[in-house]
């Protein structure tokens, strides 16, 4: 029955936008971990981009207990510019979260199955990239996360080159829609090779009411520009048997007529990403599928109920272990004073300075504490150790 309602209270939803007050509700009800807002100064202006780490169905379906009306599948990089003044100058969508084909309520095959299809394109394999415009007017090229990653930087210098990018992202930034890429590079490689550094374009939205447009009605813009293939058409059937025999592709989107999406992995991807594995029994590789955030994929390809209750624990204690061990790292670094030297001859013994020192050389505090997860649970035994001292 709670799956029902979950699928239920998806399903009569189109997109809810939330505002940026509705953004913090989620994130304080989170413990601003599970979703939390990340914050930069770019040119005196305030940047606010919200995202989501670890996160299950369930929190995206209903973050804040205390009011139902909440939804959190945009935030994926939902990204709010302020003026000068503190008042909010923009607000950008990007891609809204949606799931593997099994893997969630609103994605079994039992459901979409009889939905029409619209489109069906391939799944390229690399950092999703959009752009904002500041109040000044300068555009700003981004990841999902930051404007000051590597791939945000390479972004932004794709625009700044490529004449026709320029020329197409002004129009959509003209028109209030957001033009979402795809950023590859024989440099950016996840798994997929591809042999040139390129922005793919993969969707564009109405930024204000968050409708994905027909790519198709924009041809005359797109003259040079690499954009997601088309698979041409297909029934949900046919379009998996392609998928299955797939070799070099991730996968495919297939987004239906009510504008729903799910992805369909391929067996080649899956396995060449370790996401086929016979040893799932295994705490340790169980762990290490769940802290670098794959444990959807996997759970997708095994459509086992048994194990999605054992995940859900598993990523609890883990999240858990994260918070607190975050927490912690605050409180250490609430004694740096700004000398470094003193700080570690005064706290090199502790088990955490090592993040701590991280943190204040520029480090990202999680990545280290997942990295720490990782190392500490490498093999079964450990796994399991880690698993009884925190649960």
């Amino acid at each position: 029955m709670r799956n029902l309602i979950l699928f239920e209270n998806f399903n009569t939803m189109k997109y809810f936008i939330p505002t940026y007050n509705e953004c913090r509700k989620i994130c304080d009800a989170n413990d601003n971990f599970l979703f939390y807002e990340s914050k930069s100064v770019i040119d005196n202006f305030n940047i606010s981009i919200f995202n989501y780490r670890l996160s299950q169905y369930s929190d995206f379906v209903n973050p804040v207990k205390s009011d139902k009306r909440l939804k959190a599948f945009e935030l994926r990089g939902l990204t709010f510019i302020f003026n000068s003044d503190g008042t909010l100058y923009k607000r950008y969508l990007l891609l809204d979260k949606f799931f593997n084909l099994e893997q969630t309520p609103c994605s079994m095959y039992s459901v979409v199955k009889d939905y029409k299809i619209k489109n069906i394109y391939n799944k390229e394999d690399g950092s999703i990239a959009s752009f904002v415009r500041l109040p000044n007017g300068k555009v700003l090229g981004r990841s999902k996360t930051s404007f000051q990653s590597d791939q945000a930087i390479e972004i932004q210098k794709i625009y700044e080159k490529d004449v026709q990018i320029k020329q197409f992202v002004d129009f959509c930034l003209d028109s209030d829609i957001v033009a979402i890429f795809e950023y590859v590079s024989p440099t950016n490689r996840i798994v997929v090779p591809y042999a040139n550094t390129e922005l793919i374009l993969l969707r564009m939205r109405d930024n204000k009411t968050g409708e994905y447009l027909n790519i198709n009605d924009y041809a005359h813009k797109l003259d040079g520009m690499s954009v997601a293939a088309s698979l041409g058409e297909h029934t949900l059937d046919s379009i998996k048997e392609v998928v299955l025999k797939m070799v070099g592709k991730e996968g495919v989107i297939v987004q239906f007529e009510n504008d729903k999406m799910i992805k369909i992995k391929s067996p080649w991807y899956c396995d060449l990403h370790g996401i086929y594995t016979s040893d799932l029994q295994r705490e340790n590789t169980l762990i290490k599928f769940i802290v670098e955030e794959t444990i959807d994929d996997v759970l997708a390809q095994l459509n086992d109920p048994i194990k999605e209750v054992e995940v859900e624990k598993m990523t609890g204690v883990i999240n858990r272990y994260i918070k607190k061990t975050s927490d912690d790292v605050d409180d250490l670094i609430s004694n740096y004073s700004g000398d470094v030297k003193e700080f570690a001859i005064k706290y090199s013994k502790n088990k955490l300075f090592p993040i701590a020192i991280g943190v204040i050389r520029g480090k990202d505090k999680i990545s280290m504490i997942k990295s720490k997860i990782l190392q500490e649970t490498k093999d079964l035994m450990a796994a399991r150790k880690w698993i009884s001292e925190n649960s």
